[in-house]
């Protein structure tokens, strides 16, 4: 990008130099130039971190260990804010040149604009140029348009989310706009497809596949309404759909719009006759859902649930847990649910079949209080009934304690060690998983682990699922740890 913006800014500081453009309105032209040549890269690459189907078969292949495929989303970010940046620049700079372009004869500008033709000897406005060429009237609709789709992705996502993706989803006419800008041809040829027509044909290629999946309209099979405000949907599996355990999949109701799609995680094993998804009612949609989707219990005889749509699935980080022998899984929250997946996949392995690369898993769940997903504990449970090789250890960790030396704190924590010692299960949640009663310190965790199973593998792999917070933890941790001696602690996350 950097480099694309310095080969157009020297173009026209000194190759141009004949032409005279610069001399009239100075570096401005050259660093708008060079801006544009670097939006259009941006923008074009925009495309491409987007093409999830490609991405997601790319990353099961041993490409992920080069290419952070499953980071595309912070990418996505990433370089939208750089697209902004460039943006804000050339449009500062055009501001600029059409003020010193606006100063000048008719005549001069004959000469200086040897392709655009006007045919009269009036002096030209400022107003000429932003609103009475092509140039400028597409330049100012671009600027609006950007505006807008910024503003809604930046303060209206979590909030008003079909906001956001209602105007996310108007990309096509900005890159319309973007090919007519540069036809007017003012100061050179157009020559944004160079950027733009390699992602645009991958992304089209990657969109006709999801759309070829995502109108065939999948049965709910059944609703089940948990505490937290966790309603769990099971769904009625495609012909030939096929996933691994971690994988996600976007969903649209027909009850609430065919239109309007959203991300979640499969909490089903890829074994599992149907599908289900475990979905938190943390905004409007989802407790638009959780309210059209009634609890089973609740339905009258005949009474069906609206139908969905469902493209998919995508993968993520969590999918290359099999490649390491010690395997730590952190979730906080609901961030629990890809974790279910592969738990389950975990306790299938290990009763039907004889070779599993993992020999270890730790698995670390944070919670604020026992109760909050009841429906995980059910899971784990028939986990640790289906690991007779004692490969799995889990540790809970209840938040909902300010103080572990508060009173109360202390003596639950006497108490689960007790009942925990005479019967071997967990007092709190019936499991052989150890209950804490306090936050955890994963750089002291991490070492125990290092000291403990170091002599199984090199490389420990760390897969996280929760709150940034949760994750810049399990971060500076898996650096504190690694700093010495003993395996790696590679780390892969996923926030919400």
């Amino acid at each position: 990008m950097l480099l694309i913006f310095a080969e157009r800014a020297y173009y026209y500081t000194i190759e141009r130099e004949h032409a005279g453009l610069r001399r009239i309105a100075g570096l401005g032209v050259t660093v708008t130039r060079g801006a544009a040549s670097a939006m259009m890269f941006t923008y074009s690459t925009l495309l491409v971190t987007m093409c999830r189907n490609a991405l997601s078969l790319l990353r099961s292949t041993m490409l992920h260990r080069i290419f952070p495929f499953d980071n595309m989303v912070d990418f996505h970010r990433y370089i939208g804010a750089w697209a902004l940046f460039w943006t804000l620049v050339h449009i500062i700079g055009h501001c600029i040149n059409f003020y010193h372009i606006s100063t000048q004869t008719a005549m001069d500008l004959t000469c200086i604009f040897r392709d655009f033709f006007r045919g009269t000897h009036v002096l030209p406005k400022f107003h000429y140029w932003c609103l009475q060429t092509i140039t400028g009237l597409t330049g100012v609709l671009l600027t609006i348009h950007t505006a807008v789709i910024y503003a809604f992705a930046y303060f209206a996502r979590r909030h008003f989310f079909w906001l956001f993706w209602l105007t996310h989803n108007t990309y096509p006419v900005f890159y319309v706009l973007m090919v007519f800008h540069g036809s007017g041809r003012l100061v050179q040829p157009p020559f944004f497809h160079f950027f733009f027509l390699g992602p645009c044909l991958l992304f089209v290629l990657d969109k006709l596949v999801s759309f070829s999946r995502n109108k065939i309209q999948i049965d709910v099979m059944s609703v089940t309404h948990l505490p937290s405000n966790v309603t769990l949907l099971e769904i009625r599996r495609p012909p030939n759909f096929s996933f691994q355990s971690g994988q996600w999949v976007r969903i649209a109701s027909l009850g609430i719009s065919s239109k309007e799609y959203h991300p979640f995680t499969l909490s089903s094993a890829p074994h599992e006759e149907n599908l289900t998804l475990h979905i938190r009612a943390v905004g409007p949609w989802t407790h638009k859902l959780r309210k059209i989707y009634k609890d089973k219990a609740t339905m009258q005889k005949g009474e069906k649930f609206p139908q969905i749509y469902m493209d998919g699935p995508f993968g993520e980080g969590h999918q290359t847990w099999w490649d390491y022998e010690v395997v730590v899984f952190v979730a906080g929250g609901i961030g629990v649910t890809p974790f279910a997946s592969i738990l389950k996949d975990i306790a299938y392995k290990l009763e039907h079949s004889k070779y599993l690369k993992t020999k270890k898993v730790i698995f670390l769940w944070t919670t604020r209080s026992q109760k909050q997903f009841e429906w995980m504990t059910d899971i784990l449970r028939a986990v640790e009934a289906a690991d007779k090789r004692n490969i799995i250890r889990t540790h809970v960790f209840i938040t909902q304690f300010k103080s572990k030396f508060d009173l109360r704190t202390i003596m639950l924590y006497l108490a689960e060690r007790h009942f925990q010692k005479i019967s071997g299960t967990s007092l709190f949640t019936g499991l052989r998983a150890i209950t804490h009663f306090s936050r955890p310190d994963f750089t002291a965790v991490f070492a125990s682990i290092k000291r403990k199973y170091g002599s199984m593998a090199s490389v420990v792999g760390v897969f996280t699922c929760g709150s940034p917070n949760l994750s810049r933890a399990v971060e500076q941790s898996c650096q504190a740890v690694n700093q010495e001696d003993g395996p790696l602690f590679r780390h892969y996350y996923e926030n919400f």
